[in-house]
């Protein structure tokens, strides 16, 4: 592993103190707080285009910071607006992941068009691993020309400074997947993992103080992880600078500290005093619980019924090749009844005669008449998706027109957003909402009831702006009391879940609290 060792050996004879407190707290405290006053602009409707030269110039800053540590020069030491330039260019490639949450708050607030969204998020599994595999493509010509900057420093021309890094970048396969890829994925693992840990120990809380203590350690653990993996970025075959520290840049580091902790404690400060838990609505999702029977059966409606009572049963309904409205989530049989047979090519004689086998049970395909039947004999509200597909988005809400006095008291949803919109038309009287896969593009303006999100990308400021559009938050699916409690200081209106017993506990205290504010903020 030689070719690990040597650029590890050379990262920490090289490694600046100054640098490495500027990377964790000084440039941290300006994108916080750039981070907060765009999310407040938005709050309070005042974000004006021209704020994105802000973030413009904190990449600027980032950039012009990458390429004075990487030719281990101090600040504005032999200025070059051509290796400032490049270094620009690669900060705004890495921009999506390391100013992430920017560019996430801006689609949220500033979402694109209803008809882009709901085409990327019904073609999302098709579309979504062709722009990875580009973006990988990026990142890899980056990794090769990363040293650009450096050489240019050193006065060599565009070409020979690119010919240089590509030089230098030069190992072999089993190399190159390690220091491109493996690398990079274990900072974002480590970084996940610090997470995780942070909320763990939540539950070892006893006081506010503790609580804020654990809060500014976590965000001081980030920022150390993250300064590491800018350095690690910068490493270059460049000789090490001195790193001399004279009183007075001592003072203006320790004043960085000190500004930055202070920063991350106020809005801590403010976050647990506006934080409120609620008592959302229970959901049992595909209508079990703790695994008593077949999703989206009868007989798991009425036993999940009768033990739990929750507010509403969540369930999937989806049109046959005969326009008959059937029960059931997986557009095709595999799982359920190891059959290749899809839904919406397959005719109701034939799907009512297979068994679905699921926790030790089995079931039969029931009609959505049927279901719907037994719901309203229970007096059970319902939470209905329809699930469309490219064969049944023309006729399969038509099919539920002749059940509308039935469907009273129920409510409806769909991933489909032009389907949402039309049974909010044709429904006017239910609740009806969309459903959405993911949140990282935002959510489409609509004037639909409530919106249901994933919950492992649910963010605070997503739920923030469709409570700011007046809509109710659903999310989906919560299976660990932890999360429950989580969700419940983001004051979202119902929680799905495969196992309604974890959503019992009503927690309001500060070890809840505090997981919330790790989780989301």
């Amino acid at each position: 592993m030689k070719f690990i060792r040597q650029p590890l050996t050379h990262f920490f004879s090289t490694f600046s103190l100054n640098n490495f407190l500027l990377l964790a707290f000084g440039l941290p405290f300006l994108t916080e707080g750039l981070f907060l006053f765009l999310r407040q602009s938005f709050l309070d409707n005042r974000y004006r285009p021209f704020y994105l030269l802000l973030l413009f110039a904190l990449i600027f800053l980032y950039s012009n910071f990458f390429t004075q540590v990487q030719a281990k020069e101090k600040a504005l030491q032999n200025f070059s607006l051509k290796a400032t330039g490049i270094s620009l260019i690669f900060w705004l490639l890495l921009s999506p992941i390391f100013f992430f949450r920017f560019y996430h708050l801006l689609l949220v607030w500033q979402p694109l068009p209803a008809e882009l969204l709901s085409f990327l998020f019904f073609y999302r599994r098709k579309i979504l691993p062709v722009l990875i595999l580009f973006y990988l493509a990026i990142l890899y010509l980056l990794y090769r020309t990363i040293l650009m900057p450096s050489y240019l420093k050193q006065g060599y021309g565009l070409k020979a400074s690119m010919q240089f890094s590509w030089a230098n970048t030069k190992k072999g396969i089993v190399e190159q997947f390690i220091l491109f890829l493996l690398i990079p994925i274990a900072f974002f693992v480590i970084s996940l993992l610090i997470k995780n840990s942070f909320i763990w120990s939540t539950q070892l809380l006893s006081s506010s103080n503790t609580a804020m203590l654990l809060l500014l350690l976590h965000r001081v653990s980030q920022n150390i992880l993250r300064a590491l993996f800018f350095l690690y970025l910068t490493v270059s075959p460049m000789s090490a600078s001195t790193d001399s520290q004279t009183k007075a840049s001592k003072i203006w580091l320790s004043l960085t500290v000190i500004a930055c902790l202070s920063l991350y404690f106020l809005h801590y400060t403010q976050i647990n005093q506006m934080q409120r838990a609620t008592t959302p609505l229970t959901i049992s999702h595909r209508g079990v619980s703790n695994r008593n029977g077949v999703q989206n059966s009868i007989e798991a409606l009425k036993k999940t019924n009768k033990s739990m009572r929750p507010d509403l049963i969540e369930m999937d309904v989806q049109e046959t090749a005969d326009h008959q409205l059937v029960v059931i989530h997986d557009e095709d049989l595999k799982t359920l009844a190891h059959k290749n047979l899809r839904i919406d090519e397959t005719a109701w004689k034939e799907l009512k005669e297979l068994s679905l086998k699921e926790n030790g049970y089995v079931s039969k395909i029931s009609l959505f008449s049927d279901y719907l039947t037994t719901a309203n004999q229970l007096n059970q509200p319902l939470l209905i998706e329809l699930k469309v597909t490219a064969k049944t988005k023309a006729t399969i809400i038509h099919q539920l027109l002749p059940l509308k006095k039935e469907l009273a008291g129920h409510q409806l949803q769909s991933m489909e957003l032009d389907t949402a919109n039309q049974m909010k038309k044709l429904f006017p009287t239910l609740s009806v909402g969309y459903i959405l896969p993911f949140d990282l593009l935002g959510v489409p303006k609509t004037s639909l009831d409530f919106v249901n999100i994933e919950s492992k990308t649910a963010t605070g400021d997503l739920i923030q702006y469709v409570h700011q559009q007046k809509q109710k938050v659903y999310v989906w699916s919560i299976n660990s009391k932890q999360q429950a409690t989580v969700f419940r200081f983001q004051q979202v209106s119902g929680l799905l879940s495969d196992d309604l017993t974890v959503l019992s506990e009503d927690s309001n205290d500060i070890k809840s609290q505090t997981a919330s504010i790790l989780q989301f903020y």
